[in-house]
């Protein structure tokens, strides 16, 4: 068991220490016992360390990158799960179901690293701390990248017996995290109601084109295309389903990187239009096609012509 660092004792001094133990005792202490030293959480000095603790993790693993070994990158330490509040975390991933649905973006940078890059001396500064209640408070830090000082304010919950990071970003302040977590998830429950029309068969109406049969279905997990096949030549399995409420995507690709080619590739965008057809374009390769297809289509729903 790892023995409390030498701050731990830097902790209790000025936060006030509230057993029989002498502070000089302190580094003895296992980290387990954290809890039953009875030190004040809620004191701004002990909120710090708490603070330090987690962006000197972000920053070793962020300065222990190198051309093959990624410490922050691929390392499979979730920052979210381990440092972030259970609401914050909770909101996060039902935001990030339902990106999957709408093809949505959740995040476009890192909010740990603050940025979309890192340089290897990215850094951090622990500003202030304030408006300490029970269960929240505030601090300010500075985000040191590529030379560059960037301002971030961070919402803090206290729950689990420590102090975890609830938002980036005053609580739900525009621009904050979870206020766009929620967003996405308000267009995402908008979109499944409007996905309602789209459940069923579809079928390719007009001349010229593929002859494409698609079947839609409801899921938990949103629209999914239950058959996706060119009539009497060859289908695709895989596809992955995104509709926004307005357009809607069906796209799959299977690319060979010793051939260095594209094996088969599905993608469709279409519309509602307003003889509530689905109109838009659609780019087939398929390795049993006689040539490939990329050119516009219109899908009818119950409705399927084909060339005899």
């Amino acid at each position: 068991m790892k023995k409390l660092i030498l701050a731990l004792a830097i902790v209790l001094t000025a936060c006030g220490q509230k057993t029989d133990k002498a502070v000089s005792e302190a580094d003895s202490l296992p980290t387990d016992s954290i809890a039953d030293a009875n030190i004040d959480k809620h004191c701004e000095t002990y909120i710090r360390q708490r603070l330090d603790t987690i962006y000197s993790d972000i920053r070793q693993r962020v300065a222990g990158e190198t051309d093959d070994c990624h410490p922050y990158m691929d390392s499979g330490f979730n920052p979210d799960s381990a440092y972030c509040s259970s609401r914050y975390y909770s909101l996060m991933r039902q935001a990030f179901d339902f990106a999957n649905e709408t093809g949505d973006v959740v995040f476009d940078a890192d909010h740990w690293i603050y940025g979309q890059d890192f340089s290897k001396d990215w850094n951090y500064q622990i500003h202030k701390v304030y408006n300490i209640t029970d269960s929240t408070a505030l601090a300010d830090i500075i985000v040191i990248d590529f030379g560059n000082k960037n301002d971030l304010t961070l919402s803090l919950l206290f729950e689990r017996d420590n102090w975890y990071i609830d938002d980036f970003g005053p609580e739900d302040s525009e621009g904050s995290d979870k206020a766009y977590f929620r967003s996405i998830i308000s267009d995402g429950l908008m979109a499944r109601e409007k996905a309602k029309v789209l459940v069923g068969e579809w079928g390719w109406v007009g001349d010229d084109g593929p002859e494409l049969m698609l079947n839609l279905k409801m899921t938990d997990n949103g629209l999914k295309a239950g058959q996706c096949d060119v009539y009497r030549m060859y289908g695709f399995d895989k596809t992955a389903v995104t509709f926004d409420g307005e357009q809607l995507s069906v796209t799959e690709n299977e690319y060979d990187d010793n051939a260095m080619k594209t094996v088969r590739a599905f993608s469709l965008y279409v519309h509602l239009d307003e003889q509530g057809d689905l109109t838009g374009t659609c780019h087939i390769v398929h390795p049993q096609a006689s040539e490939a297809y990329d050119g516009p289509i219109t899908l009818r729903k119950g409705y399927f012509k084909y060339r005899d």
